[in-house]
């Protein structure tokens, strides 16, 4: 192959078909090859180390040869600090800038991560499988912990070598950037409590994309997320470290031949929660320009903490700390060793973190749909999407799925989601009945595959699909750059069973080129050709979306270095998404745009579902065959704790023993028929519920239309006063909208009334949402403090300057 490349692409064509020059052209190509080898054993033998001078100091890297034959070398900066090492009375602490060096630092080596303990419980149902499968091999890059910690890492590719690394294809549709690279900046995944940036390579994706690729450590767990629900320890420190690193790279990343205007940031699972949780943040404005989002969403169950002093008591109690006032907590917390802190194995519930983002007031100011309905992140340009199987470790760690799901299985599975999510009781109840007929295939009701199958399908809806749907709907509706992809592809392993479908995290390798090199400790792929041709697909679509904020643009398709002809992606236009026909692109070997991604599922999820959480307090019935246990909201624990069936009711009652005349009308087992009356009843009173807002929509039309016609906007804007008044009247808007037409969210697919999931997202017994408006900060112990660092807390509407806030990020 190396050879045919040369021969056919290198040489004057003229050497090569004209009769009577095979000599020459064979010396010509004789000489093409001496060179080369000879330039790429030099290259190989001697090490260059290239230096940079920043802000803070200069910088020496490693230029590292990446090993494909279609790709250039890559300059690397490792180790490279982006803010003070935030320890002693730092912790719990914003970060700060990092202090400036003499002489020249030496950046050539991945500097310590944070501190973690993957031997603890690991929730694996968050983790991609390659993380879980190979925590021997993770554990390796995790050794060297310090709380000193926060580092990134900077992959620039180089011209050395231009003309051969696009040897094979048309170099006329390449752009050669004369000017500044783009920057794609990686936030790393886990569950808020492991990984860290150094897992990733970037050589492979910054080569072949020419594009610059930041990777970097954040503070994670309790280190990182930590929270008293105050000022005493506000809590997303790990959101600031990114947003601090962010800082870093646009002040700085120009001296490494990067675009400070053209800065992308992606990440996969919790890390594509921490970007969605980005594009809402006003600490993060102008830091960034777009955003890739893979597999994760700001609105998932497990995005946010809504319970975080829970979880802090939970941890003092444990390491000797659990005192009442908060800034003494804090202070005994700061005085124990890291190790002793995150060695603390405290499990959240089931599809929960326990250490996470919070709703601060701040960073995060508001519950992130709400942030979203208002338009907080139309600035940006977004691509997301999801994997075809995420939900399964759900399933995977639950029950053995060999040989399918049994009937049972598939019942305590759906059990067990609804109590952990909703806190119902044990029992039959009309949500459990509803979503066991929607993931059932009657069509093939008892196979144990397809209700295998139908499970995994339910925890993607749930925990993936329709959190990703809902932002691209809010993030489109208005016009917003928006792409959505659906990837249909995993690598063979033995990591994963062979029944199983592309599940969460499969897209990572594919994204950053592992298939080019071949398996690595992390990725013990058996990669072929078509592996190694969708990943240059991807690489492609993510570094043109970086460069034009356009996945089909400035480099088209073309994999002909890898086969022969032409392959299928190079006659797909990927087309923006909108709410209306929801175009996405199918990622896999076979590409297609389609359109409206699994949509009953998402309505049914989004629509339907919210309204059966609230029927089930509106419309409690009884019979004589049937006893309603009453609601005990505070159960939530998800474990199996009894029968999931009513009662039996006996068959000698006040209509007669024995049988009799009456005997035959008496139901021995009302379980045969509690399914289907379940379900009509639930139908039914969502009809006459829909009948009843229906009518109060005809009844208000009038008025409604009047109100549409004066206040119309074609995108949300936030006056230019105080965050307080602008973020009350919004609110205020939007419940009094509610109030008067509440008919609107039911039939307008765009709009749901944000309490909704809201109450879905939560847990039935969390503590009640922390808004700009009625979150309390300042502990009395701390009235006096004055001195605030640039990320403190202020009252709702005022910035750090004590002025009314000026901040949106709503696109004009």
């Amino acid at each position: 192959m190396w050879l045919a490349t040369f021969r056919g692409h290198l040489l004057p064509t003229h050497l090569l078909h004209q009769q009577g020059t095979t000599t020459i052209a064979h010396c010509a190509l004789l000489w093409w090859i001496s060179c080369s080898c000879w330039s790429l054993t030099k290259a190989t033998s001697q090490k260059f180390y290239p230096t940079v001078t920043t802000q803070f100091g200069k910088l020496r890297g490693l230029r590292v040869p990446v090993p494909s034959e279609v790709l250039r070398p890559v300059d690397q900066y490792l180790g490279v600090p982006y803010a003070a090492p935030p320890v002693g009375e730092k912790r719990f602490m914003p970060p700060e800038q990092p202090s400036s060096w003499s002489g020249v630092k030496n950046a050539t080596h991945f500097m310590p991560v944070c501190p973690q303990n993957i031997h603890s419980t690991v929730p694996e149902i968050m983790m991609p499988i390659w993380f879980t499968y190979n925590l021997d091999t993770v554990a390796t890059y995790i050794q060297d912990q310090s709380e000193d910690c926060l580092y990134l890492n900077i992959y620039a590719p180089t011209d050395d070598g231009e003309s051969c690394s696009k040897a094979g294809k048309n170099l006329a549709f390449y752009i050669r950037d004369s000017e500044a690279r783009p920057v794609m900046v990686y936030i790393h995944g886990g569950s808020y409590m492991e990984g860290t940036g150094n897992m990733m390579d970037g050589s492979i994706l910054a080569s072949y994309g020419n594009v610059i690729v930041v990777t970097l450590n954040y503070r994670i767990g309790i280190l990182g997320f930590l929270s008293t629900g105050d000022q005493a320890a506000k809590g997303n420190y790990g959101l600031l470290d990114q947003i601090q690193a962010l800082r870093w790279i646009s002040k700085n990343i120009g001296y490494f031949g990067g675009d400070p205007g053209r800065i992308t940031v992606f990440g996969s699972g919790i890390g594509a929660s921490c970007v969605s949780l980005l594009t809402l943040s006003h600490h993060s404005e102008g830091l960034f320009h777009r955003a890739i989002i893979q597999s994760g969403s700001a609105l998932s169950s497990w995005a946010v903490n809504y319970q975080p002093v829970k979880y802090t008591r939970m941890l003092a109690e444990r390491v000797g700390c659990n005192v009442l006032d908060t800034v003494d907590m804090v202070s005994c917390l700061q005085k124990k060793t890291a190790k002793e802190l995150v060695e603390q194995d405290i499990q959240a519930a089931r599809y929960r973190v326990a250490f996470g983002p919070v709703i601060d007031g701040d960073v995060i100011p508001d519950d992130p749909e709400i942030l979203m309905e208002q338009g907080e992140f139309l600035n940006y340009d977004i691509m997301l999407g999801v994997n075809q199987g995420e939900g399964l470790r759900f399933v995977e760690n639950a029950m053995d799925l060999e040989d399918g799901v049994s009937g049972s299985d598939f019942d305590f599975a759906v059990s067990d989601f609804v109590d952990s999510l909703y806190g119902y009781p044990e029992g039959k109840d009309t949500l459990r009945e509803t979503i066991k007929f929607m993931y059932t295939d009657w069509a093939d009701k008892d196979n144990p595959e397809t209700r295998r199958k139908t499970l995994v399908a339910l925890f993607t809806d749930h925990q993936w699909v329709e959190p990703s749907v809902v932002t691209a709907d809010l993030h489109a509706r208005y016009g917003s750059p928006t792409y959505f992809y659906a990837f249909y592809h995993h690598c063979q392993s033995l990591m994963k069973p062979v029944w199983s479908d592309s599940a969460h995290g499969d897209e990572v390798p594919y994204v950053f080129g592992i298939p080019m090199v071949g398996p690595t400790d992390l990725f013990p792929c058996n990669f072929s050709r078509n592996d190694i041709m969708l990943s240059a697909v991807v690489m492609t679509y993510w570094t043109n979306f970086a460069k034009s904020g356009d996945p089909n643009k400035p480099v088209p398709q073309d994999t002909k270095f890898i086969h022969t002809k032409a392959n299928r992606f190079e006659e797909v236009a990927w087309s923006k998404y909108n709410p209306y026909d929801q175009m996405y692109l199918h990622i896999g070997l076979k590409p297609r745009i389609r359109d409206h991604y699994r949509a009953t599922k998402v309505a049914f999820w989004k629509h339907l579902v919210p309204h059966l959480y609230n029927l089930h307090d509106m419309f409690h019935y009884s019979s004589t065959t049937t006893k309603v246990t009453p609601l005990d909201p505070t159960q939530s624990n998800g474990k199996r704790s009894g029968s999931t069936g009513r009662p039996p009711i006996s068959t000698a009652n006040s209509h007669g023993e024995g049988g009799g005349e009456m005997g035959p009308l008496i139901m021995p087992n009302p379980r045969d028929y509690s399914t289907e009356l379940s379900v009509t009843i639930a139908v039914g009173a969502s009809l006459l519920f829909l009948n009843v807002l229906a009518f109060a929509a005809l009844y208000y039309r009038k008025d409604k239309r009047s109100r549409q016609e004066t206040s119309q906007q074609p995108s949300p804007q936030r006056e230019s006063k105080g965050n307080s008044a602008g973020h009350t009247n919004t609110v205020d808007e939007t419940l009094s909208s509610q109030q008067r037409n509440p008919c609107e969210a039911l039939h307008n697919p765009l709009h749901v009334s944000p309490s909704y999931s809201i109450s879905q997202r939560r847990s039935p017994d969390d503590i009640p949402l922390m808004t700009p408006n009625n979150i309390t900060m300042i502990p009395n112990s701390l009235m006096g403090l004055s001195n605030m660092s640039p990320y403190s807390t202020f009252p709702a509407g005022y910035s750090s300057a004590g002025l009314p806030s000026t901040h949106s990020t709503t696109r004009v």
